[in-house]
């Protein structure tokens, strides 16, 4: 379990917006979903949209590598996720 240090002041600022989300939780445990299958994505429909992969070959490769916000060595620098 986490312990965090918070203020009185912050108990009473967070107070009502975290009840504002609790109440939004239960609005969302009343709606009736019977008979209306799991979503894995908002897309409902069958279509693909995404376009096909295609093979680009870069001529420019000095060009390309100027617009990289970083780089270490010779790999672009990206930042972590975790």
């Amino acid at each position: 379990m986490a312990h965090i240090s918070v203020t009185d002041e912050e108990v009473k600022e967070w107070e009502p917006q975290l009840a504002k989300i609790v109440d939004w939780f239960a609005q969302l445990q009343a709606v009736d979903v019977e008979g209306v299958p799991p979503a894995l994505r908002a897309d409902l429909s069958d279509e693909n949209v995404t376009r096909p992969d295609e093979v680009v070959q870069y001529t420019d490769r000095e060009g390309l590598l100027r617009e990289v916000p970083e780089m270490q060595g010779e790999f672009v620098k990206v930042p972590k996720i975790l």
